[in-house]
């Protein structure tokens, strides 16, 4: 009977643990119609409360709601600020199509996005139902280093 109340006792006491301890992630969304931008901010904290920045994401879309730019941020706790970490670009065709997608990072020595960028290129081939993936590291003098076909 003994074993049995502190059991119970051990049990209740780790279950109030993780209800009242545990980090959740929390969402804010803020849109600017005028900029066709959307900062979607994440957050970590316990019941909506003691809330910690973590990461910042920033759409920008073109006229037709597209996403043209997409930027992400890491919280720094050390300075209190939002610091660059990676940065998507997208192209599209005149029919909307994703023609391509740039990916380069912060470069902290430098204070600027990076020289090195990632880049996939779509390629449809309408007139025999293909799509090929063309993926290439270019550096900023834009001269391939590798091609992933």
């Amino acid at each position: 009977m003994k074993a049995t109340i502190i059991t119970l006792a051990a049990l209740a006491l780790l279950s109030i643990g993780n209800v009242f301890g545990k980090d959740q992630l929390y969402k804010s969304v803020e849109t600017n119609n005028e900029a066709h931008s959307m900062i979607t901010t994440i957050c970590k904290g316990v019941n909506e409360k003691y809330l910690s920045p973590m990461k910042r994401y920033i759409v920008t879309s073109d006229l037709n709601g597209n996403p043209v730019e997409k930027a992400i941020y890491v919280w720094n706790d050390d300075s209190g600020r939002w610091e660059a970490f990676q940065k998507y670009n997208y192209d599209y065709a005149m029919d909307g199509q994703l023609l391509s997608l740039a990916f380069t990072e912060w470069d902290k020595t430098a204070d600027s996005w990076g020289e090195s960028v990632q880049y996939a290129m779509l390629i449809n081939n309408k007139s025999e139902d293909i799509n090929f993936l063309s993926i290439e590291l270019i550096d900023s003098n834009l001269n391939p280093k590798q091609n992933f076909n």
